[in-house]
């Protein structure tokens, strides 16, 4: 079972009812050929819908299901070809040449005539429905009682779109669901201590073993997000294995996580060098889903073993014989008891686990966990399905008494609810999820080519009046909302993986005709032959070209190519894609692919060509023959200098990304391709005064637009109404060049200049610049003013703005009106403004960053949007500001009076490399802020009177800071590198304190402090850890060896260390180390005083205290690990 049949066969009555009733239907003279292909449709769809559930709970295939697939596939062909032909037949007023039909006619139609063509399409309608009519005398007859779908009880089933589950799910579906069960928390208690206790071994290999779905990445992901493991090894990386991952691979991924650049080098004894010297710190490595030993004797063993840093590596393994042959400490995950089960269960349902209606579903929700059989993944898709039935009992007594429970398993090791979860999906979500296995393991798929996929296959359903993918991404939504995919723990927001069962799954049900083949085993090449019309291809790890499998290029029937990790193949053949004229999707993206064939322009039916980040330098101009294309991405195509003007033939086209590429100009009939809603880097202007090149003019008809990037304002020659008639536009991209780049190149020139003649050049030059930059000013700000963004913008960047004011739109006093839905603003590079616009007015916005804003020297209550006399509350939604990089900045003011709001809602304030910054506003002092960050504040003196500033406050380099003070609800202070400060306090609740200072051959002023810092700890650190002697839990510090050493036991400040609970003490080199834990008894040290033998050193706990079972105090001596 591949395609959904019920939900394609809709697809395709409805796309021929559509077409039925249009002008190029009539124009062809094939409207009564498709009425009577209509009706046969109508009556096979009432048996299919009936047999569509049978199917998926029966592993057989009846032949009828084979032959109705194939033929539904070619009525969707046979559709693309006749809108295409009845388009050109109604715009030209004639049929295309021959000429043109040559280059892209199905194989399937001989003629070029205009009446043949006629005739011949007609003639496939007929056989189609003659061969549909045979396959309804094969279909078993649809019983007496079947009717329409069965009612829920107290009404009909709804719409999944419109469920509880699908409303509060959609909004903040992505961010990552903190149930795991009791039963993993329970782990990670038992875990945690003895990953972090000390044994002989400088590395310890530890593996939690378990079946499959049972829930061991869920339990190595916890451990390595706990916050005692974060603060115990600075160095935390986690490698998901596959069979794709080469070893080279392997160890870039491990030296990229310990923050250190590889490169391109691929030599394996530099790898593992490098591997060796990076791991510096103690350090923590997860292995996820490791299948065999060998990798740690083989590779990580030796330069682990012989590196600096001790640490521990943990792995996840199926196989009890993998852990034996790392010898690692074994612990075993095994199902979940029945509490736990429905313990998971009620938590990935319900936000409230004891409310009423918790209570009132606990009978029927625990005999539906039981039937989990205490497999976690299980238990989490059934809680996706029951989610979607909301609270009903009855909707959950239908889960509970569903046929999929008793069903025969289809493939080992997959629970039944799998099967129950996939069941229970609409028809459409059936077939996305199904997509979804042709991507491999491992391998985490931008969210954004995903549903552009969907898409291009003709998954997705218009609904609502929504865009496509406005309703795409509602599927994707509620996929994550069904645990059926999860969000990728590394980019919550842009990319999606799939569980290993669950993909295992969907490639049992989709491999009819779908297939993965990776080029590295050879058992998987020679499967492409065993699928009779195999209709999705997916090559992994391909060599050189694709000329390999040759079986390949006979694949007439494919309608999806995707290329994934396969950086060596340089080329595509043209007889590949001459055989492929079906294709739906091609992707070739991170390929090493330099030319696009001509023979492109065949695939007719193409609605998705991605060659993101691959070599070529232009498109041939048969890409114009692309009539069904819709996704054209070109994203780091840095090669790529010119498109074809052809492209503006491809008037389907939706989304059209150019980002990052080195294009000189950008056709201006791009302009003409209406249906865009996704148009990224687009250049404005002409190249050497090339006439062809789209202007801001161009798009005043691009009306359907959702997202714009426009780069190269500055030339532009207008700006009128270019942004008008934008309704929809959410995510609005604005930049110019850098005017720095000018005055640099002048810069070189002068340097070569000498004497008199120099001096004479220098001032001219400097006032023809002066002359330039006003010039540039004024034109900035006449295109700017011109082009006045839609109210529907969400999110605003402007960069490299050269105006000396920001254009009136952002500035004037509609402010507030002009942006009703802005929720993101990012002013960039906006060097010339002196002075910010009313921002406080932005009703919506959430965050706010300001950056490179080199003419602003003052903020103040103008930035806020009111008046004295206003009740109007300022900035009410902000939550995120950030100032960066703004160096003359000198005077911030937020001067309002007592009975004004500002702020109320900010929970992140960065202020970074702002040398001139004398204070922060007063009024920061009732935002109820959780972060804040002052980096590179040179002239800033105190920190003070911030009474809701709660979880951390972060000091860097802020070298005028005296002060700090009146801080009572923070918790985590940390300072780096402010050797002036002198006194702290009001901190009362503190927790966690950490200091960094560098080594003083790095620090070229306070000469005096900086001796000081190396020898002592200053008076304002005693004073605060004496007074905060019950509440502050932890201390960290980075600092020179010889202050390291006084804090060793018996030393100058060892009465400060073990007041604390947990202290964590570095040099400023990382190699010496004190670690110190109260509760714990653990004191770890390489870094003892010169004058004492490191074989006399006393238990620092004297007589009094006892070892018991269990506890450990370690002694390490100077040769030993470094931290």
């Amino acid at each position: 079972m591949a395609v959904v049949l019920d939900s394609y066969v809709k697809r395709c009555a409805a796309a021929l009812e559509e077409f039925s009733g249009q002008e190029a239907c009539g124009a062809l003279g094939i409207r009564d050929n498709v009425r009577g292909l209509l009706g046969t449709l109508a009556r096979i769809d009432a048996v299919v819908s009936h047999e569509e559930r049978r199917r998926v709970l029966s592993s057989r295939v009846d032949a009828w299901v084979v032959l109705l697939k194939d033929v539904m596939y070619e009525v969707d062909d046979v559709l693309d070809v006749c809108a295409a032909e009845g388009a050109k037949i109604l715009a030209d007023d004639h049929p295309p040449t021959p000429k043109v039909r040559c280059a892209f006619m199905f194989s399937c139609f001989r003629y070029s005539g205009p009446q043949k063509f006629h005739h011949e399409i007609g003639f496939t309608i007929r056989d189609i429905d003659i061969r549909l009519r045979e396959i309804e005398d094969e279909m078993p007859p649809l019983p007496a009682a079947a009717g329409p779908s069965p009612r829920r009880p107290g009404g009909a089933r709804r719409d999944w779109f419109s469920s509880e589950m699908s409303r509060s799910c959609h909004e903040d579906v992505v961010k990552p669901r903190a149930a795991v069960g009791t039963q993993v928390h329970k782990s990670v208690a038992g875990l945690v201590p003895r990953l972090l206790r000390e044994g002989k071994k400088k590395v310890d290999v530890f593996a939690v073993v378990g079946a499959v779905g049972i829930g061991k990445t869920t339990l190595a992901r916890e451990i390595f997000t706990d916050e005692r493991m974060t603060e115990n090894f600075p160095i935390c990386v986690w490698v998901k294995m596959s069979k794709d991952l080469s070893e080279a691979a392997f160890l870039k991924k491990i030296i990229a996580g310990a923050g250190v650049n590889a490169g391109d080098t691929e030599n394996m004894e530099e790898l593992l060098a490098l591997l060796s010297s990076a791991l510096s710190k103690r350090f923590l490595i997860v292995l996820d889903d490791l299948d065999s030993p060998g990798i740690w004797e083989d590779l990580l063993k030796d330069p682990l073993g012989d590196g600096v840093a001790r640490g521990r590596i943990l792995v996840t393994t199926r196989d009890e014989e993998v852990a034996a042959g790392l010898k690692a400490v074994v612990h075993r995950v095994d199902k979940m008891d029945a509490e736990n089960s429905w313990a998971l269960l009620r938590e990935q349902v319900f936000l409230e686990c004891d409310s009423e209606e918790v209570q009132a579903l606990e009978d029927v929700g625990m005999k539906i966990a039981e039937k989990c059989e205490g497999h976690p993944l299980a238990i989490k898709v059934i809680a996706g399905v029951l989610r979607s039935r909301g609270t009903s009992k009855d909707e959950w007594e239908m889960v509970l008494k569903s046929d999929a429970w008793s069903m025969r398993p289809l493939l080992q090791q997959v629970p039944q609810a799998l099967y129950l979860s996939y069941v229970d999906l609409p028809s459409e979500l059936k077939e996305c999820f199904l997509h979804c296995s042709l991507y491999p393991e491992d391998c985490p798929i931008r969210r954004f080519d995903l549903v552009r996929h969907w898409i291009a296959e003709g998954l997705v359903k218009p609904r609502d009046n929504k865009e496509l993918e406005e309703s795409a991404e509602e599927y994707y939504l509620e996929l994550i909302g069904r645990n059926l995919l999860q969000p990728d723990p590394d980019n919550l927001d842009q990319c999606w993986m799939t569980h290993d069962l669950l993909r295992s799954l969907a490639r049992f049900l989709i491999t009819d005709e779908s297939i993965l083949i990776d080029g590295q085993e050879s058992s998987s090449v020679g499967s492409l032959s065993s699928l009779s019309k195999p209709r999705h291809l997916a090559l992994c790890n391909m060599e050189n070209s694709l000329e390999d499998p040759i079986s390949v290029k006979q694949q007439m029937s494919l309608r999806s190519l995707f290329l994934f990790n396969s950086p060596n193949v340089g080329v595509i053949d043209n007889l590949l894609l001459e055989s492929a004229t079906c294709l739906r999707v091609l992707d070739l993206s991170n390929t090493g692919i330099e030319a696009l064939p001509k023979s492109v322009g065949t695939l007719r039916h193409l609605r998705y060509l991605n060659l993101d980040g691959t070599q070529v330098s232009d498109l041939p101009s048969s890409v114009g023959y692309l009539v069904n294309l819709q996704t054209l991405s070109l994203e780091g195509c840095q090669r790529l200098q010119k498109l074809p003007w052809s492209i503006s033939e491809l008037q389907e086209l939706r989304s059209l990304c150019l980002e990052g590429t080195s294009l000189r100009y950008v056709p201006k009939g791009v302009g003409e391709l209406k249906h865009l809603n996704h148009l990224s880097g687009l250049i404005i202007g002409q190249d050497n005064n090339d006439p062809e090149g789209c202007d801001l003019i161009h798009l005043r008809a691009m009306s359907e637009l959702r997202y714009l990037q426009i780069e190269r304002l500055d030339r532009a020659t207008s700006g009128a109404s270019a942004l008008a008639n934008k309704p929809f536009l959410k995510v609005l991209h604005l930049s110019e060049q850098a005017a720095l780049i000018e005055e640099e190149e002048n810069g070189e020139e002068q340097e070569n200049q000498e004497g008199a003649e120099k001096e004479e050049k220098d001032e001219h030059e400097v006032k023809n610049a002066q002359w330039i930059r006003e010039d540039s000013a004024k034109v900035s700000e006449k295109i700017w003013n011109e082009l006045t963004p839609p109210n529907s913008v969400e999110k605003l960047v402007i960069k490299n703005y050269q105006g000396r004011k920001f254009p009136n739109w952002l500035a004037g006093p509609k402010l507030s009106t002009s942006f009703p839905a802005l929720a993101f603003l990012d002013l960039d590079n906006c060097m010339s403004c002196t002075t910010l616009p009313a921002l406080g007015r932005l009703k919506q916005l959430k965050s706010l960053e300001i950056s490179n804003a080199d003419s602003i020297v003052a903020i103040g209550s103008e930035f806020l949007g009111t008046t004295v006399m206003s009740r109007a509350i300022s900035f009410p939604k902000l939550e995120v500001l950030k100032l960066r990089n703004m160096k003359n900045l000198e005077d911030w003011s937020l001067s309002v009076e007592e009975s004004q709001t500002l702020l109320p809602c900010l929970k992140s304030l960065h202020i970074q490399f702002c040398p001139k910054l004398k204070a922060l506003p007063e009024g920061l002092k009732n935002a109820a802020l959780c972060d804040l960050r002052v980096e590179g504040a040179h002239c800033l003196t105190e920190i003070k009177d911030l009474p809701k500033l709660s979880d951390e406050l972060y000091l860097k380099d802020n070298r005028a800071l005296l002060r700090i003070s009146n801080l009572p609800s923070l918790k985590s202070l940390t300072i780096d590198d402010c050797a002036k400060l002198k006194h702290v306090s009001g901190l009362d609740t503190l927790q966690h304190l950490r200091l960094e200072f560098p080594p003083s051959t790095e620090t070229y002023y306070f000469e005096e402090l900086v001796t000081f810092w190396n020898i002592a700890f200053p008076r304002w650190l005693e004073l605060l850890i004496r007074l905060q002697a019950n509440g502050l839990r932890r201390f960290e510090l980075q600092c020179a060896l010889p202050l390291l050493r006084s804090c060793l036991e018996g030393g100058k400040n060892w009465h400060v260390v073990q007041q604390i609970p947990e202290v964590r003490i570095t040099s400023t080199d990382g190699k010496k180390y004190i670690r110190y834990n109260k509760a714990r008894r653990i004191y770890e040290t390489n870094a003892q005083c010169e004058e004492k033998s490191s074989s006399c050193l006393v238990d620092m706990f004297g007589p009094t205290v006892p070892t018991a079972p269990g506890d450990v105090v370690v002694y390490i001596r100077e040769s030993s690990c470094c931290y």
